[in-house]
């Protein structure tokens, strides 16, 4: 499909040259609580902001992110005064969104849970004893169920304090690859804190995150909704969104729930086995048995599969020629919803970014321009910006392929 042909221009731009904001996030972003829990991926506070800010839109405007993250679009939408919401299928994003948006009720005094009176061997199927002793698993689990029988306004704060301590403390399990945690392979490997220090830990993780809250004097007003779903069964209404600022997944094979298998665990999830959330998470490395693979999809998604498939490596033409087709599908399904809830006349700005298949290049940004034509948006303007660094150098056995530069772009459409 071609499109028209159309000058590369910023959404911030107001006529005094290329914004000097980029999406991408800052290496070192404090910004709106980002360094409180850092996401992967996403885009900066401070970027959103300004975008939500050069808008014409109405006080009353509805802001959707159907891939929303820790939740930076709801944050940034809610302190420009616009009522947000903010869809997630991982849970531990959503956690940490709504800490952000909530970030003000932290006067609260967390009470330490009452230790359990059974043994140490009783949580030895626990998900957390892939990085834990038993012994140490025990206070970390007391700690979880006692915070899940808090009201959600209230859970915000030490949910995430334990998650920071939980990570602190399993660091050894992280490699160069920072969206791949590993296990531990024997006993000796696993990880002891008493429950004393472990407490001790935590309070001041809590302590940390209440010094970098918002004052309740410059709370914002504007209701922010999260709630966890998937991108293709939004429970949003037809026809209410005006705005959509969201970064979907990127086709770069990041298992998201592996990323946050720790976290996961806390909540109660073994995603080592039970596959159904990590299988539902979009650019999963799981392959799905019922994937359509008769797309109704754009040229450019099209030929991408047919590059995958005819590629000499091994597995092209099997695994992961069935791991593009399901992301693609994915994307379009995400895409029909977002057309669905959103109103004539809105706008749609999807930060995403290229990449590479061995040394077939991904044009993700292309590819989401006519998947959007197809739906009825039209294209307003692309903004890129050239990203130094990506997992493919991070990934040893991908460095052999000749690679470009690729661009992460900012796309600004309107609903016909």
């Amino acid at each position: 499909m071609t499109q028209p042909e159309l000058p590369v221009v910023s959404p911030l731009d107001r006529g005094q040259g290329r914004s000097a904001l980029s999406p991408k996030r800052p290496s070192e972003d404090t910004a709106g609580l980002a360094d409180v829990f850092p996401y992967y991926a996403g885009f900066g506070y401070d970027w959103a902001r300004a975008l939500l800010k050069s808008l014409d839109v109405a006080d009353t405007a509805v802001v959707l992110d159907p891939w929303n993250g820790s939740g930076t679009t709801t944050l940034a939408a809610q302190h420009e005064g616009f009522r947000a919401v903010g869809i997630d299928r991982n849970p531990v994003a959503n956690i940490v969104a709504r800490l952000r948006a909530d970030a003000y009720l932290t006067d609260q005094k967390m009470t330490v849970p009452s230790a359990v009176q059974v043994g140490d061997s009783e949580f030895l199927d626990d998900p957390l004893c892939a990085w834990f002793t038993p012994g140490s698993t025990k206070r970390i689990r007391e700690w979880a169920d006692h915070l899940s029988s808090l009201p959600t306004g209230e859970s915000g704060l030490p949910y995430v304090a334990l998650f920071r301590s939980i990570r602190a403390l399993t660091s050894t399990f992280e490699g160069s690859n920072p969206t791949w945690v590993k296990r531990a392979k024997s006993n000796e490997d696993l990880v002891t804190v008493s429950a004393a220090d472990f407490d001790s830990m935590l309070m001041e993780q809590q302590e940390f995150i209440a010094s970098r809250a918002i004052p309740s004097s410059d709370t914002p007003t504007p209701p922010v909704n999260i709630a966890t779903a998937l991108s293709d069964a939004l429970p949003v209404a037809n026809d209410c969104v005006d705005v959509v600022l969201t970064s979907p997944p990127y086709l770069t094979r990041i298992d998201y729930a592996v990323a946050y298998t720790r976290e996961l665990a806390v909540l109660g999830y073994d995603i080592s086995k039970d596959r159904t959330l990590r299988s539902a998470l979009m650019g999963t490395t799981l392959i799905r048995k019922n994937t359509d693979p008769n797309l109704l999809i754009g040229e450019t998604a099209r030929s991408l599969i047919e590059d995958v498939t005819s590629h000499s490596s091994k597995a092209s033409s099997g695994y992961y020629r069935k791991q593009v087709v399901q992301y693609l599908s994915d994307l379009s399904a995400g895409l029909d919803e977002v057309t669905r809830v959103t109103k004539d006349g809105a706008s749609l700005h999807l930060v995403v970014q290229d990449s590479y298949y061995k040394d077939i290049p991904v044009k993700l940004a292309d590819i989401c321009v006519e998947e959007c034509a197809m739906r009825g948006w039209d294209l307003e303007s692309l903004d890129p910006y050239v990203v130094k660094r990506t997992l493919t150098s991070v990934n040893r056995a991908a460095r052999k392929y000749k690679k470009a530069d690729v661009s992460e772009t900012v796309i600004t459409l309107r609903k016909a």
